[in-house]
């Protein structure tokens, strides 16, 4: 399956190469590093981010259709600009050209709309806030806000607390690379979770400086309990907020955990990550970015996993490769009896029949 360009009611394939099924795996091609795959609750559409690096230097977000599973880049010119400054104020529109999103999160508002938060590195280190529209079919999106990182940080992922606030994590130390990656490869504390609120801004979350590279992060719908990735720390911890300090749990992964979503059902959990070492990890990424890797796909092997959140235990669902060209599996979303899986580094992302669906 190919990506298509939508322009208006118009969609046009675009070529590209080998996209065929392999062992039952298919594929959506020609969408660059979609990071991140979130489902837009009672609808066929998926909003996908498309993050940016040494090759990649301006993406976009991406909208599939579940039914067709079809794809295309929603360009700058069909975003519209409508300033809510009361909420996001002293805040202008990202730099198009630069725009690389790629944590989301999705917030309800009633009828026909909804909230799309997408971390974005491109020219700022920021939350981008976008309406979407579902009242014509086809979502439209347009850009509302923005929450400016905190100094000095790489925000990853993104989600939303029910009173309207946000947990965002951070990864990196942007200003100091090499001591980022010594770090990270040791496996020391490094980068934050914080909450943001309208009107109060970032507050820290108590008892998780030890935590090694914050990553994917999702919110209980009734706000008791946030689950987060720790990539570096190879864990997934829960924190049981409402008391203070917060109760942290840990449950170990076996893997480098990067994105993390709720199951169609709510019962269960979906963590994603990488199937080497945080050596491995680096070398195969820079790897990917050579010349000669037609499509930049990385040749590095993913897991997705299975979690319950009361017991912490995990059941394997995917199990550790490469499928066909694709590797660098981040996380993955059920859509009816199907499994997509994104990646941060390929020209596609991949769809899974579910066992037992």
């Amino acid at each position: 399956m190919n990506q298509q360009t939508l322009k208006g009611d118009t969609i046009k394939t675009v070529p590209e190469g080998d996209c065929s099924p392999i062992n039952g795996v298919s594929f959506i091609c020609g969408v660059t590093n979609v990071e991140d795959l979130i489902l837009v609750p009672n609808t066929k559409w998926v909003i996908g981010s498309g993050f940016t690096d040494q090759v990649t230097t301006q993406n976009y977000l991406h909208l599939f259709d579940s039914e067709t599973e079809t794809g295309a880049a929603v360009q700058p010119f069909e975003i519209a600009i409508r300033p809510d400054t009361k909420t996001y104020p002293d805040c202008a529109p990202p730099d198009w050209q630069t725009f690389g999103p790629h944590g989301l999160g999705l917030g309800l508002t009633g009828g026909t709309r909804l909230v799309l938060y997408a971390v974005n590195h491109g020219g700022r280190e920021a939350v981008e806030v976008f309406e979407v529209d579902l009242s014509q079919g086809r979502p439209r999106f347009t850009w509302i806000g923005c929450v400016i990182a905190p100094q000095g940080s790489w925000p990853d992922s993104v989600a939303l607390l029910p009173d309207g606030g946000l947990v965002v994590t951070s990864m990196a130390e942007p200003a100091d690379p090499a001591g980022t990656k010594n770090k990270l490869l040791k496996g020391e504390p490094i980068g934050w979770i914080k909450e943001w609120h309208p009107g109060t801004g970032w507050t820290d979350i108590p008892g998780t400086k030890a935590f090694s590279a914050p990553n994917g992060v999702v919110v209980s719908p009734d706000g008791k309990y946030i689950f987060v990735n720790l990539s570096t720390g190879r864990q997934v911890a829960r924190i049981t907020r409402g008391q203070n300090p917060p109760k942290v749990d840990f449950a170990p992964t076996g893997i480098l955990p990067d994105n993390v979503r709720w199951s169609a059902s709510g019962k269960s959990l979906l963590v994603g990550g990488h199937d080497v070492s945080t050596e491995e990890f680096f070398a195969r990424v820079e790897a990917s970015y050579a010349k000669s890797n037609v499509g930049g796909n990385v040749n590095m092997p993913f897991k997705i996993l299975r979690m319950d959140p009361e017991t912490l235990e995990f059941t394997e669902v995917i199990g550790s490769g490469v499928y066909g060209v694709m590797g660098g599996g981040t996380g993955a979303i059920e859509v009816g009896n199907k499994l997509w899986v994104s990646s941060m580094t390929a020209d596609r992302i991949a769809i899974f029949f579910l066992k037992g669906r």
